[in-house]
């Protein structure tokens, strides 16, 4: 079993009332590891920034299906899919969607309404992108 330093002992004496227990010594362990600073919070491990669900969530989704006469699109969702006189929705993010031509665009709207939608209660999901017939690689997928 490794010893305690000194300093981790000593802070560890000022915190608890009874030293020589299970609790006292792990705090004398943090603060000789470098985690705790003796008498102040514990460190916080910085995650790593990227994508994940959460961004995922947070990004603007538009329907390319529909736009606007302004070129802007409509936002995601609709009232009612049976009151709603607009087609089946192909959504992306915003951000894709600027970057999309137009010819992109219809087709990824096309192959969405060819396809049989809410087929078990769940909307049947297509590739944003087609793959070429040279083999290409698909550069991305709708998530709707």
């Amino acid at each position: 079993m490794a010893k305690l330093c000194p300093k981790g002992k000593a802070a560890a004496k000022r915190k608890f009332d009874v030293y020589p227990s299970a609790y006292a010594n792990m705090y004398a362990s943090a603060v000789c590891s470098g985690k705790v600073k003796p008498g102040g919070k514990k460190k916080t491990v910085k995650k790593a920034k990227g994508g994940g669900l959460r961004e995922w969530v947070k990004e603007r989704w538009v329907d390319i299906g529909a736009p606007k006469k302004n070129g802007k699109y409509q936002p995601c969702g609709r009232k009612s899919t049976k009151s709603s006189k607009r087609k089946y929705p192909k959504y992306v993010p915003i951000a894709k969607a600027n970057k999309m031509s137009t010819s992109q665009k219809t087709s990824a709207v096309k192959r969405k309404r060819s396809k049989a939608q809410g087929v078990g209660g769940k909307p049947t999901n297509v590739k944003t992108f087609s793959a070429k017939s040279g083999g290409s690689l698909l550069v991305a997928s709708c998530y709707n």
